[in-house]
This record gives structure tokens, sequence and C-alpha cells, in this order.
């Protein structure tokens, strides 16, 4: 009939630059894998009006000499696989040999290219799929690759881009994940002239983040690391208090190649539990080491999705590597007093046992009562970098090799750096309001995971004003007793055998037809935890016995919130319901605002929560306390700048 025709290749190549070429940011990323697998140490990326009028991205790499140049052009023209065997065994990024061809088809592409320093180098012009011009030029070793005018002869897709500044950031993200994912390159990213960041090259993953990110993130994440027999792990994840409003913060780079995996990033968080807020999610890069043979990488056009062999085995090892290195850190926000501009004189305590001669000595008028060895002396030495500059960052400077040494050198610290064991506080009667359970003996881990506090005040009945050698803690008071009973309760709910009230007279309980249904198909997890509960007839229910560690008052209020409870997450897992669960029976249970609190009560309070597991944050993520050093206090007085 003839209705079937073969497509010609130039029509071939748009069709499939539709999968591969998206927008700017999708030409940036073949580019630069490219240069990455050509094993360059130096990548520039140059981009105008977001990349649509300009793309150039320049590397130091192996380069081509000029049959492959033109060669790179033509349709599943690849160097990264030569036989079938080797779609097994993917170790590169670049494989699929459709980048060049389909990017060529819809802008203008000059590429210039050079292997060996001793002969000529390449160009080759090609626009909308033809190929143009071959010549002869000169370059050192690499290769330059200039893409102008995307989609000038594809007017549909280029009236469906966003506006200048989305497709930047949207470049600069794809940039920054090849970053953390090669920390060993040098890359650099400039739009219209302007340095957006770069990054020193050293191999060093911190260094990295801390280009990308700047000082205040770089700062605040935890080194993670792990492995078993399949997987090798390492990284860095923020504490609980940097945190942002999506996942897009978090990178996972699997054999150095940045993948999304929902599994992978829901270990994670799983692995935060209830250090993070509803909502927020954390800041990290953890870079996965594995058998390419246990990954298949190619799922999707922009290899962004892969298949993972072992992924049960590989969620549960970064799960255990982040709360292992959690379970070393003390998560207190850190209050900061605010920064003035204007130089204060500096107020110093006077020794009024020294003679006059001595005094002179002791205390010679300065020139100026604000000179910085003055403030340095009286200011605590803490290991830091230097202020962040306001210019671009230059690698070649001394202020950004100071920072980032000074940033090694922080890291090392605070891994050399243990803690001493503080004693722990005198026993105290149960003066804990609200039937607090006891707790059994042993439980109280080897080292307190916060310091010895002082409880000093109550502020409008919410929160503990207590007293530490290194300043003051402002705690609340809601969310660090809901913290003690979620850890009492999730105990509780992981055990087999719990002790029980009979009850004489069994409750009874009006449920609607949906509570009834969902009630009634939980009853053997009900009764794993103690709970006897039996319908008895219609949409009623009763309970012939609860366990002893549910918090006295209202039993069958309680009941009701755990159906609610039930009814909303419909079907979940054990460990879900028993989480949700305990979260919901320590809001219910604990303290609430505008109670106040008896001296007794309070030291009872702090000194049950210092035998939490995790003291930091109440179930949901919200903090538990914020730390006031004393540092912090007298630059608030004004006592030193």
């Amino acid at each position: 009939m003839g209705k079937i025709k073969v497509m010609d290749d130039h029509l071939a190549n748009q069709i499939a630059a539709g999968e591969v070429v998206e927008r700017p940011a999708s030409v940036v990323k073949e580019l630069v894998e490219n240069a990455i697998d050509a094993e360059a140490t130096k990548i520039a990326v140059q981009i105008e009006e977001g990349g649509i009028s300009l793309i150039q991205v320049s590397d130091n790499g192996s380069g081509m000499d000029r049959e492959d140049a033109v060669t790179a052009f033509s349709r599943h023209a690849t160097s990264k696989i030569k036989r079938e065997r080797d779609l097994f065994s993917i170790q590169t990024l670049g494989f699929r040999g459709e980048a060049l061809p389909s990017i060529a088809s819809v802008a203008r592409v000059t590429l210039t290219t050079a292997h060996d320093p001793s002969e000529l180098a390449t160009r080759v012009t090609i626009a909308g799929g033809e190929v143009l011009d071959v010549e002869d030029t000169s370059r050192s070793r690499g290769t330059d690759v200039v893409v102008k005018d995307l989609f000038y002869n594809t007017p549909a897709r280029l009236k469906y881009l966003k506006t200048v500044n989305t497709e930047v950031s949207h470049v600069a993200d794809v940039v920054g994940r090849l970053a953390i994912s090669h920390p060993s390159i040098a890359f650099s990213l400039t739009h219209n002239g302007r340095e957006l960041f770069r990054t020193s090259g050293d191999g060093k993953l911190l260094h990295a983040l801390y280009a990308l990110y700047g000082k205040q993130v770089a700062s605040r994440f935890v080194q993670v690391s792990g492995e078993n027999l399949d997987f090798r792990l390492k990284g860095y994840m923020s504490k609980p208090e940097v945190t942002r409003s999506t996942r897009s913060y978090l990178s996972i780079i699997l054999n150095g190649r940045f993948v999304r995996s929902i599994p992978i990033t829901q270990a994670v968080l799983r692995a935060y539990g209830t250090l993070l807020p509803s909502g927020r999610y954390p800041i990290g890069a953890l870079h996965i080491e594995m058998d390419p043979k246990l990954v298949d990488v190619n799922v999707h056009p922009s290899k962004l999705e892969v298949r993972l062999s072992k992924e049960k085995e590989c969620c549960q090892l970064i799960e255990e590597a982040i709360r292992q290195a959690f379970g070393r850190e003390r998560f207190v926000p850190q209050a900061e007093a605010p920064r003035s501009k204007e130089k204060k004189p500096i107020q110093e305590s006077l020794r009024w046992d020294l003679a006059a001669s001595e005094a002179k000595k002791a205390y010679p008028l300065p020139a100026s009562r604000t000179e910085p060895d003055r403030v340095k002396e009286t200011a605590p030495k803490q290991a830091g970098w230097e202020p962040e500059p306001k210019q671009t960052k230059d690698e070649n400077s001394p202020r950004y090799r100071s920072a980032l040494s000074s940033l090694t050198q922080a890291e090392e610290t605070r891994k050399a750096e243990k803690q001493e064991p503080e004693p722990a506080p005198e026993e105290k009667g149960t003066g804990l309001p609200d039937n607090a359970a006891e707790t059994e003996p042993g439980e109280q881990p080897a080292e307190p995971r916060l310091p010895h506090l002082l409880p000093l005040a109550q502020i409008h009945g919410t929160y503990i004003v207590a007293q530490a050698e290194d300043g003051f803690y402002l705690l609340d008071q809601h969310a660090a007793h809901e913290r003690i009973y979620y850890e009492i309760y999730s105990k509780k709910l992981g055990e087999e055998n719990h002790k029980q009230y009979p009850l004489l007279v069994p409750l009874t309980i009006e449920c609607s037809p949906a509570e009834a249904e969902v009630l009634e198909s939980r009853l053997d997890y009900l009764r794993r935890w103690g709970l006897e509960i039996e319908p008895f007839g219609g949409t009623t229910f009763v309970v012939r016995a609860y366990p002893t560690w549910f918090p006295s008052g209202q039993p069958v209020e309680l009941v009701h919130e755990i159906i609610e409870w039930l009814k909303e997450h419909g079907e979940v897992n054990t460990a879900m319901l028993r989480d949700g669960a305990a979260k919901m029976m320590s809001c219910k249970a604990a303290i609430k605002a505008n109670r106040h609190l008896r001296q007794d009560e309070m030291e009872e309070l702090l000194r049950r929560l210092n035998d939490c597991e995790n003291p930091f944050t109440c179930p949901h993520g919200r903090p538990i306390l914020i730390h006031f050093s004393t540092y912090e206090l007298e630059k608030m007085f004004k006592r030193v700048m």
C-alpha cells in the first residue's frame, strides 16, 4: 500500500532531540558528560541568555582526530559501546550516541578539537543537522563545543521555554550536580560574563559542596560512610537544622552518575526519622560505588533513572550509615547575635589586685579599642572559615585557598573531638506530671547527649530556661515531654507481650460504619499491643483490657484517636503503624503550653530528656531546645565584637 516509509536521518535526529534535548540544561548535561568521559580535569561552561543564544563547553580532555570529529555527529555513533556485553557493565556517562546529532539538528554547532598537540586541530561546523564546513585550525589538547541559536528551526519548542532566570537555574543545577559527582574535576559556570560558581577540583567532596552551597550550609554537614559486600557509601548530609522545602537538594550519585531514586530518597528520610519537621528535606550528597553489573542505567532517555538489582540492601546500608553518623552529633540550634557593622568599644575586666606599675604593663592604653588583634584575644578561638568574600570566588586567590584549608581543618577537628561524659544529675522523685512512665534500668546511654542542665525559670508556662557551662538553653516543655513519651511508647509498641489492665466492666465504643470497618481489620495489631477490643454487634465494640503503659485518663478517647489515625493512613506496614500510634499518643499525653511546673518537675523533665536516645527534636521534627552560647551573649551586650 506504500503507507509506511523509512524516515530520513534529519527527521529521525529531530525526533530524538525531543527526548534528549528538552532545554538548554539538557544540552549542557550531554556536553559536560562527554567531557568527563574524555578524562578532562578542567571544564568551563559559558552560557548567554539562559543558554538559548549561546552554550560553550570547553575541556582539556583527550580530544578527537579529524575522522572521529566528523563521525561523532552521525546517528548512534559512540566510543563507549563496542559489543552487546558492554550494555551490562556501563562505566561511562554519555553512551547512547544520540546527543551530538540531536543537538546539531536543532541548533548551530561548532566543534573544535585536538587529540595530539603536535598536529593540527579540527573544526566542524553544522547547522540544522547539515555539515557546512570541516577545516583545520589550532588548539591545545581538548575540545570546545559551541551551540548557538538553540531551537532556531523548531519554534514550537522555543516557544515553551521558560524565562531566562529559570533556564539559568536549571543549567546551574545540572553543572552543580556534575561538580558534586566529580569533585576531582575543576568546574566553572559563567552566565553573560558573570561567574556563578567555581570548584577547585582537588578531589574533596566537602570543598565542592562549599563552592556550590556556601559557607553557612557546608559548615553544617555531617560526614557519612558505610560499606557492605556490594556497596561502598560516602558523602555528607546536613544537620536537621538545615533543611529545604523540596527533595531537589539531595544528590544521589551511583558510580559517578547523578540519578533520581525514590527508594533511596525514602531511605534517607527514614534515617532522619523524627529529626526533620513535616514537609522539610535535607541537603546532602551521597556517593555510592557498586559493581556496574548490579545497576541498569539504560531505562530512561536522559539516564536520570536507574534500576538496582540489590535495592533493599543499598537502602539498608544508607539508613544504618546516616543513623550511625548522627548518633555522634549534637543537634542543638545555635542562637546567633545580630551582626552590627559599627565598631564598638570592648569592655574588659580589670584586676584590682595589681599594683599601679604592674597595671600599666598589663593594661596599656591602645591606640584604638577596636583593633583586630584585641578582638581576636577577647573572642574564643573557633575552627571555621574566613568570611565569605562578596566578589566571585577565585580558586587561585589566597582568600579562597585559605577558606578551603580552614574548611578541611574544621572538618578534621570535628571528627577528632570527643565530648567528655557529663556527670548525670542526681536522682529525683517522680515529679513529672501526667503519670510519666518509669524508665527501665540500663536504658541510660553511656554518654549523655546533652550537657548538664540546671533549670532556672519558666517563661509563660511554656519554655524552660536552663543553665549550662557553655551558656544557657531554652527548652519547649511540650516538645521535650513529647519526645520522652514517644520513645517510651515506641519501645512498648515493639514488645510482643504487654501487661494489661483487665476491666471488670468493659468500655463500650460506638463507631461509624467506616470506622468499624477499619477497626475490625486491625484488631490483631491492637491485641499485640495489649489492647483487647472485640466486636459487640453492628458498629459497636467493647474494650475488655488495655495496656498498663496507656496514659491515665480517658482510654476511650485515646482508642478513638487510634481509629482516626488508622482511617487516615489506610493500609500501612506494622512499623509505620507503631510509629504513627506512638507519635499520636505521645502528643496527647505530653504536658501542654501554659502549664506551670514546679522546680522539681522541671528537673525531672530535664533528667528524663537527657536519658532519651534523641533529645534534640520532638517526634514531628520540631526543635526541643535552642542554645545561647556565652560568646553570643557577650556579643549581644557588646562586651566583645
